[in-house]
């Protein structure tokens, strides 16, 4: 689906298919800050590459592109087991603050709900006010019995 970001310009976002994985690691390694968020995304190369094989494997990724590169992943780690879910997302740096979060976010949420998950958590940096602000206007809550000097866990249940 095509979007427009705060600036009128287009992106797309769409689930990933393996032929995306070169342009998902692209993004990742002009990505910055790295490491700055629990040592996500990982600085080595070689690292950052298994991370996001892994993320890939065991999650359901949705991308947002635009110009022809990603500016933007999401990924919903379920666990069908207590049918709640991981959330991560990273958005890169030239995209950022453009609307390009908050659509992956909303993608995110609906792909967690067709999977039948109830729950869905993201730790998120306690400084990051930004974003806190995003997910706490979609609807998602503190988790007060989980916080730390530098993160925080936020929930949202479907």
């Amino acid at each position: 689906m095509i979007h427009y970001d705060k600036n009128g310009s287009p992106f797309e976002i769409r689930a990933y298919v393996y032929k995306d994985y070169l342009y998902l690691e692209a993004m990742y390694e002009a990505f910055k800050p790295k490491a700055m968020f629990q040592g996500m995304p990982p600085k080595d190369k070689d690292v950052a590459a298994r991370w996001i094989k892994k993320l890939v494997q065991n999650g359901e990724n949705i991308l947002a592109w635009q110009k022809d590169k990603v500016a933007g992943h999401v990924v919903i780690l379920p666990d069908y087991e207590k049918k709640d879910a991981e959330y991560l997302i990273f958005v890169s740096q030239s995209a950022r603050g453009t609307g390009i979060g908050k659509e992956l976010t909303l993608a995110a949420i609906k792909k967690a709900a067709e999977l039948g998950m109830q729950v869905i958590w993201l730790t998120v940096d306690a400084y990051n006010f930004r974003a806190t602000k995003l997910y706490r206007k979609i609807g998602f809550e503190f988790c007060e019995g989980y916080s730390s000097s530098s993160e925080r866990m936020m929930i949202m249940k479907l």
